[in-house]
This record gives C-alpha cells, sequence and structure tokens, in this order.
C-alpha cells in the first residue's frame, strides 16, 4: 500500500528567507523633533501673524492638557513653568506620533512613504480636534484650514525624515 504523504510547506517570512523589518526608534524620535518644530513654528508664525495671537497661546493650550484649563489665561503673558510644560508636551506627543508613523512605514514600501505620511498627518488632525476636543474643550478654536494644512505637512515631513534618518 502507497503512503500519500503532503509536505507541510509554511508561508511565513522566515520560511521564504525574509526577515521581518524593525521600526527604528532611533531615526522615528529625531525626525519627530524636525517634523514638531517646523510644525510649531509654522503655527506660531500664522497664529501671531494672521491672527494676531499671543505667542504663548497655543503652548498654554497644550500645557493646560496636564495642567488643567487655569493655564489658559491670561494667554498673552509669559510663564515659563506653563511654557515649558507646553514644550515638553508637545514634543512627547509628537514622538509618540513618530514612533507609530514608524510602525508603519516599516511594513510599507519606500515609494508609498509621502502619501502614508500626508494620510497620517490627517488622521492625526481628526484625532486630535474632532473627537480629543470632546475632552480638551479649548482646542476647538484651532479646526481651521491653516491647522489641517500643518498637519498634513508634520505627517510628510515625519514619513520622509524617518525615511532619510533610517537611510531608507
Amino acid at each position: 500500500m502507497q503512503h500519500a504523504s503532503i509536505s507541510s510547506r509554511t508561508l511565513g517570512f522566515a520560511a521564504r528567507g525574509f526577515a521581518r523589518a524593525r521600526p527604528s526608534a532611533a531615526a522615528a524620535l529625531p525626525a519627530a523633533i524636525f517634523a514638531a518644530t517646523a510644525m510649531l513654528l509654522a503655527m506660531q508664525f500664522i497664529g501671531i501673524v494672521a491672527y494676531d495671537e499671543s505667542p504663548w497661546k497655543l503652548l498654554r493650550m497644550v500645557a493646560a492638557l496636564a495642567r488643567g484649563p487655569g493655564v489658559l489665561q491670561p494667554e498673552d503673558e509669559f510663564d515659563f513653568m506653563v511654557a515649558a510644560t507646553g514644550l515638553t508636551l508637545f514634543y512627547a506627543i509628537a514622538a509618540l506620533y513618530g514612533l507609530a508613523l514608524a510602525c508603519i512605514l516599516t511594513e510599507s514600501p519606500r515609494r508609498y512613504a509621502s502619501i502614508l505620511g500626508i494620510g497620517f498627518g490627517l488622521a492625526l488632525y481628526c484625532a486630535n480636534f474632532l473627537g480629543f476636543t470632546a475632552l480638551f474643550p479649548w482646542f476647538a478654536e484651532y479646526r481651521t484650514i491653516d491647522t489641517v494644512l500643518a498637519h498634513v505637512v508634520f505627517g510628510l515631513l515625519l514619513a520622509r525624515a524617518y525615511s532619510a534618518f533610517r537611510g531608507d
């Protein structure tokens, strides 16, 4: 009697000789600092020039995430601790976003990095200004086209900088 045997085949990456790529925090963090700095400068410039806002308003709004809405006023006065808290949170959140995008980009072909970055920035805008404003209503006034564009540019710069720092 003949025995029919069916060979088992593994279709995983390791069986095909492909190693799974891992995200690089060493590339994601400087990319996030770069993109966040560009975004912060752009939003500060637009706020001051187009809306005649205090240069401390955005930092106070970000600081209020941790310290509560009491730090929102007076928005035109400088307070070192409020500004330091705002900057620290702004860059910490950007670092988390950078690590998240690194995970997405690691599994994607490099040619899609820019479009994925743009989509990521748009998704961040939606999450931040359409979702989180339920918890932090003082951000609702930033639902403007320039804030959408700032997030899209943030995502694009983050993706391009991650690819550059990673050496892809």
